[in-house]
């Protein structure tokens, strides 16, 4: 398309670079514009995506009231309870693990190891060889956290056994539960466990969780989502950094838990726990984020996504409008991980956990400009920073009024990933995780990054809503 200026001529060139090339060639100044079909030129995709306009009426209302109860959500941190007696369906031998759900012998590493050692401790097998053996044979049950209302970050798994952070949304009615967070070495999450592991989850157990439950009980629970926007306006983007909701955590449980009873010693003891191992955050963040994305699901023509979650090996997505059915395809290729010395691809065990739910409700990777020190998450520079918040403001349906970052003018985050903008920018939601290693039984985390959806998956939930909306008589 060329225009007049003056007496000159100017070009802006809507496709292929070659046609400016030939322009500029002749001394003509030309401005390429970056621009690609819809859906990448799918048919189908694009006949969805355009839809009737009754369809697109419905949707756009689905959306909004989606994004309504996602924003309104107030979970509330209440307390550290045993497994078994809070999490639905955790009866008999059952380990339950991030991600979607796959067989013992085609697990990654870091989950064949997390499980053998949790059935170890819970006392059904004397060894992790052992284990391995009764989980292979089908004597332990092994079913997603998907299905049970509950979270673990990475290779993170739960038996009935283990304290586990409940967090609950009074007025909603609805619950979520989360793996606590062992730091670094020898823990389940990482999926390098060993013989310490047991001694930190018996003191979880007994002194940790009594510890911090009876803070929050006098605090009458803690209100995450407040708590969250503090942190956001303090650094943190609430999934691979942590360190001013730690912060703010101590400061909040510290004077309760002495007002409660708990003696000085024991109360320090937590407090250091706290300082030390900031990702203790990371699945009461999660849990809360689970309340809020299932606040959201099951609203009928709704496109928004209310759950993510990886096992090194598949991608698994819910969508607000396809009720309980999950989606998987296999994981995409995941460039530019940030390694610790010594480590590279071919010892990462792939993308993995239920973290991802983080992204659903507007925080992780959508607040990213909220802090500075993860800016090489997002390419080096704050700038890159800013664009990626741009980025994923173009495939959500709206911003969190609470969640807001100082960086970008005091903007809500993105929130509420939408499968139809997906599908038809080509842009994928991207995920603050960490790698763990595949093999190593010590190693455990070896670098992190952001890890991308795969866009095939998004076009599947776009062609299933497509299948629902035409059989309940509103053809697409």
């Amino acid at each position: 398309m060329g225009y007049l200026t003056g007496a000159s001529t100017r070009v802006v060139n809507v496709g292929l670079e070659s046609f400016s090339e030939a322009v500029r060639a002749q001394e003509i100044p030309a401005i390429d514009v970056a621009w690609r079909p819809p859906a990448g030129g799918d048919p189908e995709l694009v006949r969805l995506l355009v839809a009737t306009g009754p369809v697109r009426e419905r949707v756009a209302a689905a959306n909004a009231e989606a994004l309504r109860r996602l924003v309104a959500a107030r979970p509330s941190w209440v307390g550290i309870r045993r497994a078994g007696d809070v999490i639905p369906g955790m009866d008999g031998r059952i380990i339950i693990h991030s991600g979607p759900a796959r067989p013992y012998e085609v697990m990654c590493g870091p989950h064949q190891r997390a499980a053998a050692w949790a059935a170890v401790w819970e006392g059904w097998a004397p060894n992790p060889d052992a284990a391995a053996r009764a989980l292979l044979a089908g004597e332990i049950r092994l079913e997603p956290t998907n299905l049970h209302s509950s979270v673990c970050p990475m290779a993170g798994v739960i038996s009935p056994s283990m304290p586990v952070h409940v967090v609950r949304d009074e007025a909603l009615g609805l619950s979520a539960y989360g793996l606590i967070n062992e730091g670094r070495d020898h823990t389940i999450w990482l999926g390098n466990p060993g013989t310490p592991t047991f001694d930190r989850l018996d003191w979880f157990r007994d002194e940790l969780g009594p510890a911090v439950t009876a803070a929050l009980d006098r605090l009458h629970g803690l209100d995450l989502f407040s708590i969250f926007a503090q942190a956001l306006q303090m650094g943190d983007e609430l999934h691979a950094r942590f360190q001013a909701l730690t912060a703010l955590l101590i400061r909040s449980l510290a004077a309760p838990m002495l007002e409660a009873g708990i003696s000085g010693p024991a109360a320090a003891r937590v407090i250091r726990f706290l300082e030390t191992n900031p990702l203790f955050a990371l699945p009461v963040t999660m849990a809360g984020c689970r309340v809020a994305a299932d606040a959201a699901h099951g609203i009928s023509y709704s496109t928004v996504v209310t759950g993510m979650s990886r096992n090194a090996r598949d991608f698994g997505l819910r969508v607000s409008g396809l009720g309980d059915r999950w989606l998987t395809r296999p994981l995409p290729a995941w460039e530019n991980v940030l390694y610790y010395s010594g480590f590279s691809d071919r010892d990462n065990a792939g993308d993995i956990g239920d973290s991802s739910i983080i992204e659903c409700a507007g925080i992780g990777y959508m607040a990213i400009a909220a802090a500075p020190t993860m800016a090489a998450f997002a390419g080096g520079t704050v700038d890159d920073e800013s664009r990626a918040a741009e980025a994923m403001g173009t495939i959500c349906v709206g911003a969190h009024p609470t969640f807001t970052v100082p960086a970008l003018g005091f903007a809500g985050t993105p929130t509420g990933i939408d499968v139809r903008l997906v599908v038809e920018t080509g842009i994928v939601p991207r995920i603050d995780t960490g790698a763990v290693h595949e093999t190593s039984p010590v190693a455990g985390q070896i670098g992190a990054g952001a890890a991308p959806g795969p866009i095939e998956l998004f076009q599947d939930a776009l062609r299933a809503l497509g299948e629902k909306w035409a059989a309940e008589g509103g053809a697409a």
